[in-house]
């Protein structure tokens, strides 16, 4: 999965620890997001994680320079 840099972003800062608990961190921080710019940021990476399973978001080494690229 490819993530743009502002997702990476995003990823650093809403990480939670576990699968779910990412996601669901993604979800009520849509609810707030009122810049529309920052609103499709997550919605994007929200679509890109339901493409994924546990596995395949542990292997993204989301606490690695991987995020800052």
């Amino acid at each position: 999965m490819t993530f743009t840099n502002d997702e990476r972003r995003l990823l650093v800062l809403y990480h939670s620890g576990s699968f779910a608990d990412t996601v669901d961190t993604f979800r009520l921080a849509l609810r707030d997001a009122a810049d529309p710019d920052e609103r499709a940021v997550v919605e994007n990476v929200l679509r890109k994680l339901d493409g994924m399973d546990e596995v395949a978001f542990a292997g993204l080494d989301i606490e690695s320079e991987w995020c800052y690229g």
